[in-house]
C-alpha cells in the first residue's frame, strides 16, 4: 500500500470508510468547505476564512440559522405616531435646509435678480421683487402642515391596520433568524 493512498482524501461520491467496511451508519462529516444539508428548516451559517494564512490558525465560528414564520397582529399606534413624527420631522428640516442653500446659491449667482427682471420687463409689473423672508416663512409652514397631516395619517393607518387584522387575523411574515449566542460544534 502507496503512503499517498493513506493520506489522500476521498472522493466527492465515494462512501467514507466505515460504509465501505460494511457499517450502516452515515455520520461522517461533508467534505472541507461545503455544510451539511440543514435538517428541519435549520441551516448553518458559516464564515469564511482568510484567503491568506499568515501563520496562525483562522478560527471558524459556525452558527445556527433557522427560517421562522411569524405572526404581526397588532402595530402600538403611539409608536407609530412617535416614529413618523421624529421622521416627518426630520424631513422637514432638511427640505428647510436645502431651500435655505438654494435660496443662497440662487442669489449668489444672479439667477434672483434676472427672475426679478424679467417679471418687470415682460409682464409689466414695476419694482417687483422676490421677498426671501416671505417665501421662507410661508415654505417652511406649508411643510410643516404637510409633516403633522403625514404623521396623522401614518397613525391613523396603524389603527385601520389593527381593526383589520382582528377581522383577517393578522400579516404572516417570514424571517431568518440567527442565532449568534450558541455556536454549533464542528
Amino acid at each position: 500500500m502507496n503512503p499517498s493512498d493513506v493520506a489522500a482524501p476521498l472522493p466527492e461520491d465515494s462512501d467514507p470508510p466505515a460504509a465501505r467496511a460494511g457499517s450502516t451508519s452515515r455520520t461522517a462529516a461533508p467534505p472541507r468547505g461545503r455544510t451539511a444539508a440543514p435538517k428541519s428548516g435549520v441551516a448553518k451559517a458559516t464564515t469564511r476564512p482568510p484567503a491568506r494564512q499568515t501563520g496562525r490558525t483562522p478560527e471558524r465560528s459556525r452558527f445556527e440559522a433557522r427560517k421562522v414564520r411569524r405572526l404581526i397582529r397588532h402595530i402600538d399606534p403611539w409608536s407609530v405616531f412617535k416614529l413618523s413624527l421624529l421622521l416627518f420631522v426630520c424631513i422637514w428640516l432638511i427640505f428647510m435646509i436645502a431651500g435655505v442653500i438654494v435660496w443662497a446659491v440662487a442669489r449668489g449667482s444672479g439667477s434672483l435678480g434676472k427672475i426679478e427682471s424679467f417679471v418687470n420687463s415682460n409682464l409689466g409689473a414695476d419694482n417687483w421683487k422676490l421677498n426671501g423672508e416671505f417665501i421662507f416663512r410661508q415654505y417652511g409652514l406649508l411643510g410643516l402642515v404637510i409633516s403633522l397631516a403625514l404623521t396623522a395619517a401614518s397613525t391613523i393607518a396603524a389603527v385601520i391596520f389593527n381593526l383589520i387584522s382582528d377581522i383577517i387575523g393578522g400579516v404572516w411574515v417570514t424571517v431568518i433568524e440567527e442565532e449568534t449566542t450558541r455556536s454549533v460544534s464542528s
